[in-house]
């Protein structure tokens, strides 16, 4: 049964995140040191486990594309819907606060966490849909991520700027955001790694390219970084976390119930409501879109509030309970999911 193995997978995940936080607590690492190992993620490891998904990947692309544009789609839904009650929730909050609230409860940690997740529980056909889930993500986080961060801040794409071209900004960001944006996602590691695995599969390449020994098993090894140093990389940033009076915020707990449970719950009803009207959804995109939208508050949240001059500690902290509170509510969404 899927739960026993997802909660020993999200157990292992977070035991790998042990040696990040010693790391930082004992001044094993310098500063930096944790963007370095997160760009070798981002970059590198990450693109190389999604390349590697769809070269390993023994079926056709006539047998996924249906099932990949369902991923697509639901991922478009979740984002959507995300995206909406989080705008209607967190009106009254403080204005400082609310942006950040706002993000983490839109974005999972779908790519840095979800990605190697589902390619450990559920193989590579599944990492392909996590990997086509998250360019809806990047699509997202680069157009309504950074208008929620930036929006009469007088802030540009890059998070450069300040006040005194505000209505510069709101102007011009109609005409050069969207396009800035949409290039950002289109050249995003993710994106650019899942066009290249979708050519190579339905070119039939991929199958080629697989039985080269020397290849395949250099992709292998390097895939192989991504879960561990993903995990070391939070790990680092956990370690920096002060939760000193944070729990007696109000919003924080509103958040929590919509990140891990509300939102999971409202997808999962919907994915299973189009299923039973005649959908073809299949048990591995049901699966899929269940636990990437059940995973923890994005940890590109702290990022973005740093590049856009928000409040990053506040980012931190919610970023750090959420990712903490995960290993209980991941499976307990799960375990719904499968009743």
């Amino acid at each position: 049964m899927i739960i026993n193995d997802l909660i020993s997978t999200v157990a292992v995940l977070f035991v790998m995140m042990v040696p990040g936080i010693v790391m930082k607590k004992c001044r094993l690492c310098p500063d930096g040191f944790g963007k370095g190992l997160s760009n070798l993620v981002l970059y590198i490891a990450q693109p190389i486990l999604i390349v590697y998904s769809y070269i390993s990947y023994n079926g056709k692309f006539s047998d996924i594309w249906l099932d990949a544009l369902l991923v697509l789609a639901f991922s478009l839904v979740a984002h959507v819907l995300f995206s909406v009650v989080a705008m209607l929730v967190f009106r009254k909050a403080p204005d400082a606060h609310r942006r950040m609230l706002r993000l983490t409860t839109i974005f999972s940690n779908a790519a840095f966490m979800g990605i190697p997740l589902i390619e450990i529980l559920l193989g590579a056909q599944a990492a392909i849909y996590a990997s086509i889930y998250n360019i809806t993500f990047n699509l997202f986080v680069w157009t309504l991520g950074v208008h929620i961060c930036t929006w009469e801040r007088g802030r540009d794409i890059d998070g450069d700027g300040d006040s005194d071209i505000k209505d510069e900004y709101l102007s011009a960001a109609k005409h050069t955001g969207a396009w800035r944006a949409l290039l950002k996602v289109a050249f995003h590691p993710v994106t650019i790694a899942s066009f290249v695995g979708l050519i190579l599969l339905a070119s039939g390449a991929n199958t080629y390219v697989f039985r080269v020994d020397l290849i395949s098993d250099c992709l292998l090894m390097i895939k192989n970084l991504v879960a561990p140093l993903s995990m070391v990389v939070i790990g680092i940033r956990l370690a920096d976390i002060n939760l000193r009076g944070f729990f007696n915020d109000v919003y924080m707990y509103a958040f929590l119930m919509l990140r891990h449970l509300l939102l999971p719950l409202a997808v999962m009803g919907i994915v299973k409501l189009l299923s039973l009207i005649g959908i073809p959804v299949s048990e591995t995109v049901y699966l899929v879109t269940v636990i990437l939208a059940a995973t923890p508050a994005a940890s590109s949240a702290t990022m973005f509030a740093e590049m856009y001059d928000c409040d990053a500690l506040y980012a931190s902290r919610l970023v750090a309970v959420s990712t903490i509170l995960c290993i209980a509510t991941m499976p307990l969404i799960v375990m719904i999911a499968q009743l």
